[in-house]
């Protein structure tokens, strides 16, 4: 039997329409260094990639410019979530069950009569601690009575209650974190300690559309399996592949790989080649060509591809230490 907690005043529903959600440009910055942001496509991001940035030692600051809050004028007086009189405001909060971290930035007060301008924008920054990130974490605008004014005649879901969380404004930014891990998408679950360590999930139905995102494509490492703590060397405050993390690495990229050219044939060669145009940049089939390009992978045989990727990787190691 499950159970559900309901709300003493109204919020805001789960399936808010896209067209009036508020629109995010989201920036990613560090005191220290360059955290090398990368869009990966649907609305995730990595973090790290090509970069010297380490969320053990460096802090992480997200600052994100939002437009249409004009369009939130609804949300006060009869039908909406608050008085007219009240105040709401706005945050952005990071969540992370890989990391059990949550919190907020600092809030913005908005009221019915001082909503900026249609054309105007206003910007909500996060500030996150070194050694508090990994992993991977969301960012969302989220909505909090500030001060519920005065009630409205003959309204009894309107809020009351100082603080009372109303509800997401934004879509979910999945940011992707841990150094080289950040170029995939990379998930930890609980698969038990009889779990692999690892496994590709996979949920697309044409790679060529679909972006190379957790959503539809997945490296998914088993927290349970007694190996898990061997696929990073924490020492000394780093966060660094160790060789088994790499060996994970080479097979998923061979499998990723693999499955694709499978599905696709002819074309998936031709998409390696840049004659066959893909939906966006970012969508697995490019994903996976970018990959036989980077590597100059040979792909005539399944067993051939996978030395070929632990040859890759093995290449851009040494290459990385050389430069050190």
């Amino acid at each position: 039997m499950s159970t559900a907690v309901l709300s003493t005043c109204r919020v805001l529903p789960a399936n808010l329409p896209e067209d009036f959600r508020l629109k995010m440009h989201p920036v990613f910055r560090s005191a220290s260094l360059d955290p090398g942001a990368r869009h990966l496509g649907g609305g995730e991001y990595s973090l790290g990639t090509d970069s010297d940035w380490n969320p053990d030692l460096h802090n992480l600051t997200v600052t994100c410019t939002l437009d249409n809050v004009a369009d939130l004028e609804p949300l006060f007086g009869p039908g909406g979530v608050a008085a007219a009189d009240a105040v709401l405001l706005i945050a952005l909060e990071w969540t992370s069950a890989d990391s059990g971290w949550r919190r907020l930035g600092s809030p913005l007060r908005l009221t019915r009569a001082g909503l900026p301008a249609t054309d105007d924008r206003v910007t909500l920054s996060l500030e996150l601690p070194s050694g508090s990130v990994r992993g991977t974490g969301m960012v969302a605008v989220q909505l909090f009575l500030g001060e519920p004014g005065s009630a409205e005649a003959g309204d009894p879901g309107t809020g009351r209650q100082k603080g009372v969380r109303l509800g997401a404004l934004s879509g979910r930014l999945c940011v992707v974190i841990d150094g080289d891990g950040s170029l995939f998408p990379v998930q930890e679950e609980e698969l038990g300690r009889d779990g692999p360590l690892w496994k590709m999930r996979t949920a697309w139905d044409d790679p060529r559309e679909e972006p190379f995102a957790s959503e539809y494509v997945a490296l998914v490492l088993n927290r349970d399996h007694e190996l898990f703590d061997q696929l990073r060397d924490r020492r000394a405050g780093q966060n660094r592949q160790t060789p088994l993390m790499r060996h994970v690495l080479a097979s998923w990229i061979a499998l990723l790989v693999h499955e694709v050219r499978t599905g696709l044939g002819e074309d998936f060669d031709g998409i390696v080649r840049r004659q066959v145009p893909t939906v966006d940049f970012a969508s697995i089939a490019e994903a996976a060509a970018a990959f036989v390009r980077a590597g100059d992978l040979d792909t005539s045989s399944a067993h051939v591809l996978f030395a070929s990727v632990q040859q890759w990787l093995d290449r851009r190691v040494r290459e990385t230490e050389a430069m050190k």
